[in-house]
């Protein structure tokens, strides 16, 4: 005969196994409640790895999955340590820590008698200085709260990381010695520089973590009619806190960006602008070898960006076929008076060939001296993306809504500390961003050759001698 006792304490087991392997089966027996698919993703996510980071929108449900798995970790743990921190006291106390004790009163027995819940701490009534949950505050001016974690089970989610100082993200990777840890950063991704960013945008860095990304369209209780009473609220979809309140996604720049948001903003919503008839089209090429950037066209006729054309995978003979294709395919009236081309590496080549078929290119070495104002500049580069720049600041500009081409021109810095304006190294660009800009930089190339970008704004009225390019250099 068995005993019933030991019968308990064995179907007790097998049940806390089966949590510990199936969050959603805790969630649901536990509080009843059902998780969203991306509510699961992130839980998943912090089951099975050590190190997550999380960046999300509004509605979706973060503060709920951080709550579900401070109390999954606390019931399917012993020696088990969950530190919760964040930069604001009372956001933690209103928001995660109020989440948690509102799940206490949802629980079922015998696990809502088994935990004390406090205002800033929650444990195991037996053991508890060995299986416990507290609030932490993540401050520079006091790095000590993240020293000296240390347990078996490991366990520290980061409310709120992206307006934690890089110092303290820094310090709880410590955890990292301890036999069994997770650290999960969670946030609004509302800066474009910083650990949190890093840890979803630097090549190297974002390697060691796996990335969870949620929106609003991710929301259990998601409502078309709310969403598009947000997108009005927000300012629309190509302002800021619509991209990382709705969309979830990192701003595309912090304050000390070279193009202005508002002024790209202000261009997205230029559709009606008329390009002047005395200024010629301009091709800007940026040109890229097989691999992962994309060979890029830029048709810019004046104030308008008529479109682009991108390619991958071609080497420099095709990319010129193809650029000379879109040429003769052009009516005669709307060529382009000049094909600027980077003509630095693969580019070369591209320049060559060109030229030798009779089509009007000309040399752009981004790395070169600058052209105009060499006491201003650095290199060229810098000359071409701070021209574009004074081209977006006259407001009478227009280029497509296009997500790519926006993040590009909107995510790279420059400094003017040596007195020569340079803009931000494209590896560095490159780690921000996810990949090379290449739409913007073909863009920045179409000014190459132009002195009259501002000619209708001086009401300059001279034809264009499209036979002598000498006039546009």
């Amino acid at each position: 005969m068995t005993d019933p006792k030991t019968d308990d304490i064995v179907q007790f087991q097998a049940l806390i196994a089966t949590f510990r392997e199936s969050i959603p089966a805790f969630t649901k027996m536990v509080f009843n409640i059902d998780l969203s698919p991306k509510q699961v993703e992130l839980c998943e996510a912090f089951r099975l790895k050590r190190m997550i980071t999380c960046a999300g929108g509004i509605g979706w449900g973060k503060t709920l999955s951080m709550s579900v798995l401070t109390w999954w970790a606390l019931i399917t743990f012993d020696e088990v340590q969950v530190s919760l921190f964040g930069p604001n006291e009372g956001n933690l106390r209103n928001g995660l820590m109020k989440e948690i004790a509102q799940l206490h009163g949802k629980m079922i027995e015998p696990f809502k008698g088994m935990y004390e819940v406090g205002a800033t701490r929650i444990s195991r009534k037996i053991n508890p200085a060995s299986c416990y949950a507290e609030m932490r505050l993540a401050r520079a001016e006091n790095p000590d709260t993240a020293r000296g974690i240390h347990q078996k089970n490991n366990f520290v989610m980061v409310d709120e990381s992206s307006g934690v100082e890089d110092e303290i993200l820094q310090i709880l990777l410590n955890i990292m010695t301890d036999p069994n840890p997770k650290l999960m950063l969670v946030s609004n991704p509302s800066r474009a520089s910083g650990f949190f960013f890093k840890t979803h945008r630097d090549t190297d860095m974002a390697a060691e973590w796996t990335q969870v990304h949620g929106t609003l369209q991710d929301s259990p209780n998601y409502d078309p009619e709310r969403f598009r009473q947000l997108v009005a609220n927000y300012g629309g979809p190509t302002t800021k806190q619509y991209r990382v309140m709705v969309n979830g996604e990192f701003p595309l720049d912090d304050s000390d960006g070279i193009i202005a948001r508002s002024h790209i903003d202000t261009a997205v919503l230029n559709a009606d602008v008329v390009p002047s008839p005395t200024i010629p089209v301009i091709y800007g090429l940026d040109p890229a070898g097989p691999g992962a950037d994309s060979s890029v066209l830029c048709i810019r006729h004046d104030n308008r960006v008529l479109a682009f054309h991108d390619w991958n995978g071609l080497d420099g003979t095709q990319l010129a076929y193809k650029v000379r294709e879109i040429y003769e395919k052009t009516p005669k009236p709307d060529r382009p008076a000049v094909i600027a081309v980077d003509a630095t590496g693969i580019g070369h080549g591209v320049y060559s060939v060109l030229k030798d078929w009779g089509l009007p290119v000309y040399s752009c070495i981004f790395a070169g001296t600058p052209t105009r104002n060499p006491e201003k500049y650095s290199r060229v580069r810098d000359q071409l993306w701070w021209e574009m720049r004074e081209w977006f600041e006259s407001e009478n500009v227009y280029i497509p809504n296009m997500p790519k081409l926006i993040e590009e021109l909107a995510i790279p810095t420059y400094e003017d500390g040596s007195g020569k304006i340079k803009l931000q190294e494209k590896k560095g660009i490159k780690k921000r961003l996810g990949r090379s800009p290449d739409f913007a930089d073909s863009l920045a190339i179409t000014f190459a050759v132009s002195k009259t970008r501002y000619a209708s704004k001086y009401n300059w009225s001279k034809p264009i001698q499209y036979d002598h390019l000498a006039t546009l250099e």
